[in-house]
């Protein structure tokens, strides 16, 4: 895990690297399960951001499996208004075939209670579900409970990577997922009732509605690494996060031995950076989704094709998601245009 000295030397360099001009930045707390760094780690280091406020702002995010929080965690969260992002992927029955604690028991239970004691307690928090196998068919069920729970999500894609590539019966082809996706989306749009949040469905149908089309995401955005880096527990920066898990062939530098900007100098020219240029200047351009998609995710893309080339392996999907999602979004808008 980091130690709390290199935490602090990232929160004085990103100070430092701002200049006094009040940037807003999002720190989200990443790991197998971050709250194992422990209470006393994060009250220092938010207390720490909170010493250069007057120069730069920080936000906090936090992405866990919930298993660990507690009343200290939940007051501590509360003062300093970090956000909690959790996985749940559905009612007890499909959550627990998989999600098992390490007894082999169902960790349903744990994080349904502790969700709830977060949200009554205040705290923005919401899931991700992940969209694999076991939630074929079961998509109406699936959203059923998510309205039973106002549980606001986003819906992702299994990854075949890091610890999942040993998860290939859960793995769906890109058709099979954009059918869910397409199931989901409609149920979730045409619900006047309950009022959900699902981010990457209102970053995708709000792109059709501007003609500035720019998603809020990472996954489809122009190039990621303009607004997103991941740092490792040993100080190492890489484009993000899922590239943590392998070794240090794509780090930019290290944190603790190199100053910040020489760092992000570094960046623009790698084959990383450089990849959003190669992407539009591709067969991409000619998509009429390239506004919104530019390619697709990065790491997709170097799974794809091993390489800084190549587009998302899931540009099918995504081209009957944006397909049926730019119809619904012109289906609703027609009556309004007619009657005028």
């Amino acid at each position: 895990m980091m130690p709390l000295s290199s935490a602090k030397r990232i929160i004085e360099k990103i100070t430092r690297l701002n200049n006094n001009n009040n940037n807003i930045n999002t720190l989200i707390w990443h790991g197998g399960e971050p709250l194992l760094w422990g209470i006393e780690n994060y009250r220092a280091i938010f207390e720490n951001t909170e010493i250069y406020k007057d120069r730069t702002l920080f936000k906090h995010s936090i992405q866990t499996n919930l298993s660990l929080i507690n009343d200290e965690y939940i007051e501590l969260f509360k003062q300093y208004d970090v956000r909690i992002g959790f996985s749940l992927d559905g009612p007890k029955n499909i959550n627990d075939k998989y999600r098992k604690r390490i007894d082999g028991s169902g960790s349903y239970d744990t994080i349904i209670r502790n969700f709830y004691k977060c949200r009554d307690a205040g705290l923005n928090v919401g899931a991700i579900i992940v969209a694999s196998s076991v939630l074929k068919n079961r998509i109406p069920e699936l959203y059923r409970f998510i309205c039973e729970h106002k549980l606001n999500f986003k819906f992702n894609p299994l990854f075949l990577a890091g610890e999942a590539t040993n998860c290939q019966t859960l793995s769906l082809t890109p058709l099979e997922y954009a059918q869910m996706s397409n199931e989901l989306f409609d149920l979730w749009f045409f619900d006047k009732e309950h009022h959900i949040k699902e981010s990457t469905f209102e970053d995708i149908a709000s792109a059709f509605l501007t003609e500035n089309k720019i998603t809020k995401g990472c996954m489809f955005s122009r190039n990621c690494q303009d607004n997103f880096l991941a740092i490792s527990p040993h100080g190492d920066v890489f484009p993000c996060g899922r590239f943590c898990d392998t070794d240090t062939t794509y780090s930019y530098g290290n944190i603790n031995v190199e100053p910040l900007e020489i760092i992000l100098n570094r960046k623009k020219e790698s084959a990383q950076y450089k990849r959003a240029e190669f992407i539009a200047q591709s067969g991409c351009k000619d998509c009429s989704f390239f506004d919104i998609c530019h390619g697709g995710c990065l790491h997709d893309g170097y799974l794809n094709g091993g390489n800084f080339e190549t587009k998302t392996f899931l540009c099918g999907a995504y081209k009957i998601i944006f397909s049926h999602i730019r119809d619904r979004v012109q289906e609703y808008l027609a009556p309004h245009y007619n009657a005028n």
